[in-house]
């Protein structure tokens, strides 16, 4: 069997970094600067794979690799009450279901890996947004509860990008800069 290493090796033309993968195309903006820490572009794969945006399936932005845990990871440029729920939960079950074909193919056992999908997203501003801000904050939101539930991914995150950040430097003890 192989590691989660080949995957990576496979797609080393996806490589990429946060400040790429979180940029907002329609608005022009990146909701993390950083350009320190290697990511694959997982959106770029599916690009590849599906040239025909018609029969793309929905996906998650990027992939970061940590020892064996897998973070799929989601940025939106919208704050919490303007994310449209159906999307975020088909991004996660689409890209799943694409991950776990890339890998099977690769012959890559899938459930080596822990699977833990984050959705980041603007900053809230109070009192407009206290609602998913205040009482919702450290829940996960979105309808992405069951998909934890089900074990389709382990953990499932889902706060600022300013959280991400700061969990980010905590767990890994590697600085980064969004």
């Amino acid at each position: 069997m192989a590691d989660i290493g080949q995957f990576i090796r496979t797609y080393s033309s996806c490589k990429s970094t946060f400040k790429e993968t979180s940029f907002d195309s329609d608005n022009n903006h990146y909701l993390c600067k950083d350009e320190s820490q290697v990511v694959i572009d997982f959106d770029k794969i599916l690009e590849e794979k599906y040239p025909d945006s018609n029969v793309r399936p929905k996906s998650f932005d990027t992939i970061f690799v940590y020892d064996n845990f897998v973070f799929c990871i989601e940025f939106k440029n919208q704050k919490p009450a303007q994310i449209n729920n159906q999307d975020i939960c088909e991004k996660l079950t689409d890209g799943k279901a694409e991950l776990d074909t890339l890998l099977q193919a690769l012959h890559i056992q899938v459930n080596d890996y822990e699977l833990i999908y984050c959705v980041a997203y603007k900053k809230c501003i109070e009192p407009r947004d206290r609602y998913k801000c205040g009482i919702e904050k450290g829940k996960v939101l979105f309808g992405l509860e069951q998909y934890k539930e089900q074990n389709i991914v382990k953990e499932i995150f889902t706060d600022t990008v300013d959280f991400f950040t700061k969990e980010f430097t905590k767990q890994f003890r590697k600085e980064l800069a969004c």
